[in-house]
């Protein structure tokens, strides 16, 4: 493993995914949380348009999450982190904001609309399908949907990995395959 440690790895299995994703490509950000990735798919994708999908609500029924109390303990922190990744991408004019859930979010979008997206948000079996189903349509042919946390157990019951357990399902019900997985990202292509 490399100087930086456990983070570090997280972060080249993250890096080896967006260097998987095509270069100056429209792709959607569903989970922001404080912009983090967000600045390395700028960084390495250099996309035509980044749409970032977040509701940044605060949501204390599920407390063992970051967005539930783990990190942020009101709507009042939800709000500033809101407010400091909109600050952090002013002049970026490929970034576009859409402060609300990924469901409410999809109908903004056509059919074939998106080069890939990267599911990041919930990490519940419903969530994760609904992602997927939802935005499944947006993604043109050959296109990507992808994301993280494929092997994390479930944060309330430390039961078996929902992510997975939704992408598996997905691919079978869809005509998509999983392409990779890489650490714990996944990419599931449309074929």
């Amino acid at each position: 493993m490399r100087r930086g440690g456990f983070f570090s790895f997280i972060t080249d299995h993250r890096k080896r995914l967006l260097k998987m994703m095509p270069n100056g490509s429209i792709c959607a950000e569903i989970g922001v949380w404080k912009g983090d990735f967000s600045q390395r798919i700028l960084e390495i994708n250099n996309p035509s348009e980044l749409h970032l999908i977040d509701p940044w609500m605060f949501q204390p029924s599920f407390p063992s999450r970051w967005y539930g109390g783990v990190k942020a303990g009101s709507q009042s922190d939800m709000d500033d982190i809101f407010e400091s990744v909109r600050e952090r991408f002013a002049g970026s004019p490929e970034v576009s904001f859409h402060r609300k859930t990924s469901a409410e979010a999809h109908s903004e979008f056509p059919n074939d609309f998106f080069d890939w997206v990267y599911v990041d948000g919930s990490h519940d079996y419903d969530s994760v399908k609904s992602d997927l189903e939802l935005y499944f349509p947006k993604v043109k042919p050959d296109g990507f949907l992808t994301g993280d946390d494929y092997f994390l157990p479930c944060q309330e019951t430390g039961g078996p990995a929902p992510v997975k357990q939704a992408v598996q399902d997905f691919v079978k019900e869809n005509q998509a395959s999983i392409v990779k997985i890489i650490g714990g990202q996944f990419i599931i292509q449309k074929n």
